[in-house]
């Protein structure tokens, strides 16, 4: 499965479907924790928090949300 640039994705597991994804993704949890996933096919993933939410959120849900970000990795 191929994630489509733009829209968001949600899942239980971010990490199984970012498994054979390539590119770079904006994952965000289900308590507003945003993280910038790089993937590069057959190598590990590389994942940095770019924000933290502002109070604590109670989820509305188990779902986390995957955005493929328009972006090439070099």
């Amino acid at each position: 499965m191929s994630l489509p640039a733009g829209g968001f994705f949600e899942t239980e597991n971010p990490a199984e479907i970012l498994r054979n994804e390539e590119g770079v993704f904006e994952v965000t949890s289900p308590y507003g924790h945003v993280f910038q996933v790089t993937c590069r096919r057959g190598s590990k993933m590389v994942i940095s928090e770019i924000s933290q939410p502002k109070f604590a959120k109670t989820p509305e849900g188990p779902a986390w949300q995957i955005r493929r970000v328009n972006r090439a990795v070099a």
